[in-house]
């Protein structure tokens, strides 16, 4: 998973090398930031409500910036990149959510195992000790 952040995060920053950001507002670069988190977001599978939500704002600020409205562009679309990450962000802490609940139900069943067998060893010890 970080290795894709890692691997958006180089994209993003050759996209805006690509773009030439020289100052002002760029719709362009935002507008690509918020594309790349997007395919992070359905490669992790975040909840379609969120994603939903994220696609709409990226969609309108694609329609601005081909309007010529960049400013009002760049605000949606950071907006919309804001949103994939906390999409991404639930979705990762809902699998280590249950990812814990998996590995303490087999602890606990590991705790059952080992005083079922420390029973068995205190039993047998006992009968070759009377003998």
């Amino acid at each position: 998973m970080k290795s894709k952040i890692l691997a958006a995060g180089m994209a993003v920053v050759a996209l805006a090398a690509l773009s030439g950001c020289a100052g002002g507002v760029n719709a362009n670069k935002s507008i690509g930031i918020a594309d790349n988190t997007k395919t992070i977001a359905e490669e992790t599978k975040v909840d379609p409500a969120q994603a939903e939500a994220a696609n709409a704002k990226l969609d309108s600020a694609k329609a601005l910036q081909t309007e010529g409205e960049d400013e009002q562009a760049v605000a949606l679309a950071e907006q919309s990149a804001l949103e994939y990450k906390l999409a991404i962000a639930t979705a990762e802490r809902d699998a280590a959510k249950k990812e814990d609940e998996r590995v303490e139900k087999e602890l606990r069943g590991d705790v059952e195992r080992k005083l079922i067998y420390q029973n068995i060893l205190d039993q047998e010890t006992k009968n070759g000790g009377a003998k």
